[in-house]
């Protein structure tokens, strides 16, 4: 099978019909085109997009934006794209004998493992023996379809957690949060949506590909990281554009006595399954200043480390995190994702079609080689006339963000100190904080779309803005302590303690730190007026 020429990705066309299609077939369809990648789990989708656009972006890379915006508006035929795939046709063969896809090149005699392996979220071995796979059972993936064993293997090797000794992390760090453009248009085509984070070459700045080996590491021996390996493997010792085709595992699956039957991930009938592969430590370990254009990166205040993708959080995505993810980096917020700030930066020179778009957050939440959950979500981008306003909008919602952090903070401290007599021994209560982000979710972007719908953002509207958060804020926290305090038992209710308790955190949110500063912005605006 041949990644790029057969048909195994399944996608769904506008008209609702589905059906596996090669990549070189993605603009196919006429005016019925590919409308959304089908998948059988939430991460293989969100590795496929990768997958396509990684391909686009190593393969087709637009010179410019102004190449980008021609593909946008007239998508490529099957003939263009499959001319500008050629020259890595081979290097994408999935079952052949030599360099296959996204396994290791010569692997030596290694153990056997069950397909399931790898997926992210199987239980591991000392689950098992435990008899703790409660929620994720043994046994229930032991054959899948070539298409499924493909995505699963790319999915596993661009999120690859730790998975004990010399069992390396992907280039990105275990789980790491990838952050895609897409566009608001609920007709918009899979190319679109695919294209739309396909950087012009001039942005991203690497050079063009002269050896398919430092690009596409399977092509080659493993850079193995053992005693006597290569040791480490930094952006400096390969193309950079390896980073959207990371293989720190060692692996090959074992296509021997394949036989027919029905996938356990996909549930679609095969002609050939495959139940195992092999696998060995010390694989490929990516070190060194890495920026994967994809994630948005934590940076260490005095540079005296590389950068830090950052990873899935306990919790989901949510508003909290939306200024650094969209925005840029703003004080210990991450910095957004390249494809992202490229956009913001580049939003009036887009085609309108272009300008209106979410952005999808998605990533494992991982506790070490533990999988603990999937979160998936999407967040609002706004458009802006010119850079001061988007400075100015920035520099509101960082204000709103600090008086709803400080809300939480002071939610969760007093809901403790009604709770017990010692509050400081008592552990942390993470659902407590996290209600009040859930809960004053839909107001906060009410609040960010009044703000970005003002040309110019006169200080009537912010002010405004600020008054109505502060008693959105203070609303939320006052009625989530009272729901969380009742919820405990009658006979442990200590009234006295839950009366001080609801005092201090009415105090808190009126008169300390973020909340304290906006009250008197807006005090000393509102006598001025007067």
């Amino acid at each position: 099978m041949n990644l790029l020429q057969d048909d195994w990705i399944m996608i769904r066309r506008r008209s609702g019909s589905t059906e596996r299609i090669a990549p070189v077939r993605l603009t196919a369809g006429g005016e019925d085109p590919a409308a959304e990648i089908e998948a059988p789990r939430a991460d293989f989708r969100g590795a496929l997009y990768q997958f396509l656009i990684g391909l686009l972006q190593t393969a087709r890379a637009p010179r410019d934006l102004r190449a980008w915006c021609k593909w946008w508006d007239e998508p490529p035929g099957e003939e263009e794209l499959y001319e500008a795939f050629a020259p890595f046709v081979q290097a994408f063969e999935f079952d052949h004998a030599g360099p296959a896809f996204m396994q290791d090149f010569d692997l030596p005699a290694a153990e056997p493992v069950g397909i399931a392996a790898l997926l992210i979220d199987a239980p591991g071995d000392k689950t098992i023996t435990d008899n703790k796979d409660h929620f994720v059972h043994r046994d229930g993936v032991q054959k899948v379809c070539r298409s499924c064993a493909a995505t699963a293997l790319f999915t596993l090797q661009v999120n690859a957690p730790t998975g004990g000794a010399g069992h390396r992390v992907s280039v990105r760090g275990g789980g790491p949060l990838t952050t895609l453009l897409v566009p608001e248009d609920s007709e918009a085509s899979l190319w679109r949506k695919v294209w739309l984070n396909v950087l012009p070459a001039d942005a991203l700045g690497y050079s063009g590909v002269e050896s398919v080996v430092d690009v596409l590491p399977w092509m080659g021996r493993t850079r193995t990281s053992e005693t006597g390996g290569v040791g480490d493997t930094t952006p400096e010792t390969v193309h950079r554009l390896q980073v959207y085709w990371s293989m720190p595992r060692r692996v090959r699956l074992d296509f021997a006595g394949e036989e027919a039957g029905v996938c356990d991930l996909c549930g679609q009938p095969a002609d050939k399954l495959v139940r195992r592969y092999r696998t060995k430590n010390y694989g490929v370990k990516y070190t060194g200043a890495w920026l994967h254009p994809l994630s948005p990166y934590n940076y260490d205040p005095k540079g005296e480390k590389p950068p830090l993708a950052v990873k899935g959080k306990q919790g989901g995505i949510g508003y909290r995190h939306w200024l650094g993810l969209t925005l840029g980096n703003r004080d210990q917020m991450p910095d957004a994702a390249l494809v992202v700030k490229h956009f913001m930066r580049q939003q009036d020179k887009f085609p309108d079609a272009a300008r209106h778009t979410r952005l999808w957050c998605f990533g494992y939440d991982l506790d070490n080689m533990k999988a603990r959950c999937w979160y998936d979500s999407t967040l609002p981008v706004y458009g802006f006339a010119n850079d001061r306003q988007r400075e100015r909008f920035a520099e509101a919602t960082g204000k709103l963000l600090d008086v709803a952090k400080e809300a939480a903070s002071a939610l969760h401290k007093c809901v403790k100190q009604a709770w017990f007599k010692r509050p400081g021994d008592a552990g942390n209560e993470p659902a407590v904080p996290q209600s009040f982000w859930q809960r004053s979710e839909t107001e906060f972007y009410r609040t960010l779309r009044k703000l970005a719908s003002a040309d110019l953002m006169p200080d009537e509207v912010l002010i405004s803005a600020y008054g109505a958060w502060l008693l959105v804020a203070e609303r939320t926290a006052v009625e989530l302590f009272d729901e969380w305090v009742l919820a405990a038992p009658v006979e442990e209710m200590n009234m006295a303690r839950v009366v001080e308790a609801r005092t201090t955190l009415l105090r808190l949110l009126r008169k300390s730190g973020a909340a304290k500063q906006l009250w008197r912005v807006v005090k000393e605006f509102e006598e001025v007026k007067a």
